[in-house]
């Protein structure tokens, strides 16, 4: 239990140098300005997500075959980890595009076939 506080106190302060490296040490984009600051949370975030839905995926293949209930837990919580980070990536995503291309929803088909995961996973 104790090595969980340590990992856990280690990560929040990583996460705090890093948040404060991508707005205070960073340097500020010639062309787009403060707004492309939300990129250093938006893409990660996507980034993660995409490895969540992967695990669930693996998860739910594992648990069909195997029908071990250990399979189908790790689907259903890393589903989750994915809904949440997903959620991110659709909520900062708006934030940028508004300024860069003048909407907050284009609805071409990587913004939409996102939305629909987002959806699929969220009923999952």
């Amino acid at each position: 239990m104790a090595k969980t506080g340590v990992y856990t106190f280690l990560v929040c302060v990583l996460m705090g140098v890093t948040a404060y490296a991508s707005f205070y040490i960073a340097p500020t984009e010639s062309t787009m300005g403060l707004v492309q600051r939300i990129f250093y949370l938006h893409a990660p975030s996507g980034m993660v997500s995409l490895m969540a839905f992967m695990i669930s995926c693996i998860g739910s293949v594992a648990y069909i075959l195997t029908r071990k209930p250990k399979w189908d837990w790790l689907a259903v919580s890393s589903a989750e980890v994915g809904v949440a980070f997903c959620t991110v990536v659709l909520l900062t995503g708006p934030i940028w595009a508004h300024p860069a291309w003048g909407v907050w929803w284009a609805w071409d088909a990587r913004l939409t076939s996102t939305l629909v995961l987002w959806l699929l996973y969220v009923a999952f």
